[in-house]
């Protein structure tokens, strides 16, 4: 760590690039739960800032230009993991993807927890995680 830099704090948001804002919106929102904070324009990009139910945020821009599609091999992300309270709600929303007919791993089993993955409209890897 640098020697006089105050310690992080937190993470506070992380930006996704995508494909289309409005269809990526409604994902979050209606797939996730994610409340829609404010939507902006300028430049050669439109963006929206997506809120959790804890405050921290999730930022959704869509490039006049965009790069290749997202995959986990490429250097940059991997993938975006949201935390669940319990292994219970882990298993709640596995049954609710399915039901909606969102493709995902179902629960997986680790030894600090469980996950599930998914993927965005943009086929961006998403996971949520609940730590044991």
């Amino acid at each position: 760590m640098l020697g006089a830099v105050a310690t992080l704090a937190g993470l506070h948001h992380v930006a996704l690039s995508v494909s289309d804002l409005d269809t990526s919106i409604d994902w979050y929102r209606e797939v996730l739960g994610l409340h829609e904070e404010v939507r902006l324009a300028g430049g050669d990009r439109r963006w929206a800032i997506l809120r959790l139910p804890d405050g921290r945020q999730v930022g959704l821009v869509e490039h006049q230009n965009p790069g290749a599609a997202f995959r986990p091999q490429n250097l940059g992300l991997d993938s975006v993991a949201f935390s669940v309270a319990s292994g219970e709600e882990l298993a709640s929303w596995a049954a609710a993807l399915h039901e909606r007919g969102i493709e995902s791993s179902g629960v997986i089993e680790t030894p600090f927890g469980g996950m599930l993955h998914l993927k965005d409209p943009d086929g961006i890897a998403l996971a949520l995680f609940w730590n044991r």
